[in-house]
């Protein structure tokens, strides 16, 4: 992709008073609140559209449910000892509701990853502006009053723990090392309860 207006150029090579005005302006911290914006956007894109497929699962749950309590309630109604047929169909109903109850509850992901999304959108914007002020940026103290800022933001134990190891100084690798045994444990823990954050 092409991107001439976020590369500083020659202004004798363009007659074109727009293209000169932009070169005139161009500073490096523009250049990154810019590509900060864009991060920004595309996670908004990404979000928005995850929003239509997981309303239409969403339905389709409501819809398995529903049907599962109807056949359900036509199983009860059935007088015991009928037919065999009809243990065998309940068992299987009682499954089908415990499977759609547990898919449920995982679908909370979905609040949890658009809530800390939220987060790092926040953070991109507030840092977009923070870079463009040079008298800001070029200060200690201004940092750390960005990240305080930002630390209010996180309501989850896994957002504050990753964002103080990043503070505190962690590498990348280390910060991978951390989410890989954080999705361990997630992994090991037991599912179908509901997770308030």
């Amino acid at each position: 992709m092409d991107f001439p207006h976020l590369v500083p150029t020659n202004p004798s090579e363009s007659t074109d008073d727009t293209v000169m005005m932009r070169v005139a302006t161009w500073t490096p911290e523009q250049q990154i609140a810019r590509m900060l914006v864009l991060c920004e956007a595309q996670m908004e894109s990404a979000l928005s559209e995850s929003d239509v497929a997981v309303e239409a699962l969403i339905k389709s749950f409501a819809g398995l449910i529903e049907a599962g309590q109807a056949l359900g309630s036509f199983s009860d109604k059935t007088p015991p000892g009928a037919d065999p047929s009809t243990a065998d169909l309940a068992r299987q109903l009682d499954a089908l509701r415990k499977q759609t109850a547990a898919a449920v509850v995982a679908f909370q992901f979905y609040d949890k990853l658009t809530q800390r999304l939220g987060h790092v959108r926040y953070s991109l914007s507030a840092l977009a502006m923070f870079v463009c002020d040079r008298a800001k940026s070029g200060e200690r103290e201004q940092w750390q009053r960005l990240f305080t800022t930002l630390r209010r933001l996180y309501r989850t134990e896994e957002e504050r723990e990753l964002f103080k190891l990043m503070v505190d100084g962690a590498t990348a690798e280390q910060a991978r090392e951390h989410i890989q045994q954080s999705t361990l444990t997630l992994r090991a823990a037991p599912t179908g309860e509901i997770e308030i954050f």
